[in-house]
């Protein structure tokens, strides 16, 4: 015989709402999709400025730092571990599943960090090449923080979820917190990797 949680906020009990799992999914895609657009917006942004824009002249090369590189391991490596949390969850594995939300937080946090002097560096430039009119590595510089704040939203997801994890509030039927963390993150490596290349491809 199964229960029903009740709330007692009106003076009688009355069923607690509870948001079904779908539901929640489908939040969580359409989140994507809106983000999906803002990124695809400023890819589309910088392509323009760097292919059109007459400040920007056809033999300019840029020069991406190089801890960009070391950012695109770490947030491919997170997006390894976050699989191995979900994978874990669904064989009922809690202790694995905590020890890979620990790497994963600990990756993305390495990712931000990374982040923090190759911003510094393209910013440096931007002041220096302000003066003659080309916004390319202010463009550049926007696209890389916004990446990073989102990634920034990501740790503290990725944090309460890791201490649902030591709470056991998950098992292989309920770890639809888990799943929400990857599908973001994964989605964030995809972005990183289309920015990344696009940008060295176009220079």
């Amino acid at each position: 015989m199964s229960v029903e949680p009740l709330s007692f906020s009106s003076g009688r009990p009355e069923p607690m709402q509870v948001t079904p799992q779908r539901t929640q999914t489908l939040g969580m895609w359409l989140f994507l999709a809106s983000l999906t657009m803002l990124f695809a917006a400023g890819m589309l942004g910088y392509g323009i400025i760097r292919l059109s824009s007459p400040a920007v002249p056809a033999h300019f090369q840029l020069h991406l730092p190089w801890p960009l590189w070391i950012s695109t391991f770490l947030v491919l490596a997170a997006s390894f571990t976050i699989h191995g949390a979900v994978a874990s969850i669904q064989h009922e594995k809690r202790d694995q599943l905590r020890q890979w939300m620990m790497i994963t937080v600990g990756l993305a946090v390495l990712f931000i960090v990374v982040q923090i002097p190759s911003m510094l560096s393209m910013l440096a430039s931007h002041a220096e090449l302000r003066g003659s009119g080309m916004p390319l590595y202010g463009m550049v510089f926007f696209l890389v923080l916004v990446h990073a704040a989102h990634v920034l939203g990501g740790v503290i997801g990725l944090g309460l979820v890791m201490r649902k994890a030591f709470r056991n509030e998950y098992d292989h039927e309920n770890y639809v917190g888990v799943y929400h963390c990857a599908l973001y993150w994964h989605f964030l490596d995809i972005v990183w990797l289309i920015m990344f290349g696009t940008m060295l491809v176009l220079g």
